[in-house]
C-alpha cells in the first residue's frame, strides 16, 4: 500500500479511536512523561475522537477508563509503566495498548538482563556487572581492571538518570560505597565505551518492519556523554544530530529489525548505543520511547514522515485488525 494511501487509512482509524493517554505514574521519570503528554495532546485530540488523559496514579479513574476505550497509548516511563507491570495489568483486561508485551518490555527495562542476552546473541555490548557481583577491588574482572574509565549506573532507570561517570577503579569503589547495601543489586558498573550516542526507531505496520535512521549525537565540548539535560535540552548547550550513512549505518539498522523480531517486539521502540571506531556498542532498548516533535525517535523518522504523520501511522498500526 502507498504510503499515502496507508497514512490516509491511518487517519480513519484513529478518527474511529477512543484513546487513553496514559502518563505520568512514579517513577524518577514522572515530570518527563507529563511533558510528552502535554506535547501529544494537541495532535491526539485533532487525531483521535476522544482522547481521555489518566494518570496511572489515579486507580480509581485507570480502571474506569480503560473499561471504556478502544485502546491505550502508554507513555508512562519507568517502573510501572514500562518495566511490564502495566503491560500486564492491561493483558489481564484484554485492553490493547502501544509497545512491546510484559516480557519484552521488562527484558527491555533491566540493562543487565538486556545485555546480557544481547551479548548471548552475539552483539556488542560493554563488558560490566552488578555491584553485587564484586568484591575487593583487586579482584575485578580484568576488563574493568583495565578500563581507564568507568560507569556506574541503576539497571532500571531511564533517560540517563543516575548514571556515574566515573575516573578509574579506586573512583568506582569509593562510589559504590556510598551506595546503601540493600540497593546494591539495582547498580552496573561497566566500562565507558568512547565515542557519540546513537539511536535508531523502528516500528511495524501489518508485516512491515519499518525502520528509521541511524542517528548519531555529537557532544559538545567538555562533555562525556549524552545525558538527560542534553536529551531534554535543559541546559545552554547542545549536542549535534547527524545522520549516519554507509556500511555502518546498514550494519545498525539491519541489528535493529533482527533485535526486534528476536525480542518479539510491537510498536515504536528504540535501539541506543555507543559508535565507538565505526562500530556499534549496544546499550539498551527503549521500549517507550519519548515521543514529541524533536524527541529521539521523531529525528529518526524525519527523513521519512512528519511528527503528525509518525505518530497517526505508528500509533493506529498497534490497534488490533486495523491496519494490515
Amino acid at each position: 500500500m502507498h504510503n499515502a494511501t496507508l497514512l490516509s487509512t491511518a487517519r480513519e482509524v484513529l478518527s474511529r479511536t477512543r484513546l487513553i493517554l496514559l502518563a505520568g505514574g512514579s517513577s524518577s521519570e514522572r515530570e518527563s512523561s507529563l511533558t510528552n503528554r502535554n506535547a501529544l495532546l494537541p495532535y491526539l485530540q485533532k487525531l483521535c475522537r476522544s482522547v481521555d488523559v489518566v494518570d496511572t496514579n489515579d486507580i480509581d479513574h485507570l480502571i474506569r477508563a480503560v473499561r471504556q476505550c478502544d485502546f491505550v497509548l502508554n507513555i508512562v516511563y519507568g517502573a510501572g509503566g514500562e518495566d511490564g507491570t502495566m503491560q500486564g495489568f492491561l493483558d489481564i483486561l484484554r485492553v490493547p495498548y502501544s509497545g512491546p508485551s510484559t516480557l519484552p518490555s521488562a527484558i527491555g527495562m533491566n540493562k543487565e538482563i538486556f545485555l546480557a542476552l544481547l551479548r548471548g546473541l552475539g552483539y556488542p555490548v560493554p563488558y560490566g556487572c552488578l555491584v553485587t557481583a564484586l568484591g575487593d577491588p583487586q579482584s575485578w574482572p580484568r576488563e574493568l581492571q583495565q578500563s581507564r574509565v568507568l560507569v556506574l549506573k541503576p539497571i532500571d532507570e531511564g533517560n540517563s538518570l543516575g548514571i556515574k561517570i566515573l575516573d578509574g577503579r579506586a573512583a568506582a569503589a569509593e562510589a559504590i560505597t556510598r551506595i546503601e547495601p540493600t540497593d546494591r543489586s539495582r547498580w552496573r558498573l561497566e566500562e565507558f565505551i568512547d565515542g557519540p550516542f546513537g539511536t535508531v526507531g523502528i516500528f511495524q505496520v501489518g508485516l512491515e518492519l519499518i525502520i528509521g535512521d541511524a542517528v548519531l549525537f555529537d557532544l559538545p565540548d567538555g562533555w562525556r556523554f549524552y545525558d538527560n539535560r542534553l536529551k531534554l535540552k535543559s541546559v545552554d548547550e547542545r549536542a549535534t544530530p547527524r545522520i549516519l550513512h554507509g556500511l555502518a549505518a546498514e550494519r545498525i539498522r539491519d541489528d535493529a529489525l533482527r533485535l526486534y523480531s528476536q525480542l518479539n517486539c510491537k510498536g515504536l521502540v528504540r535501539f541506543d548505543f555507543i559508535y565507538n571506531d565505526g562500530a556499534p556498542v549496544y546499550l539498551e532498548a527503549n521500549t517507550i520511547p519519548g515521543l514529541y516533535p524533536g524527541s529521539n525517535a521523531a529525528l529518526s523518522f524525519q527523513s521519512g514522515f512528519s511528527f503528525e504523520d509518525l505518530l497517526t501511522l505508528s500509533t493506529a498500526a498497534q490497534i488490533p485488525g486495523q491496519l494490515k
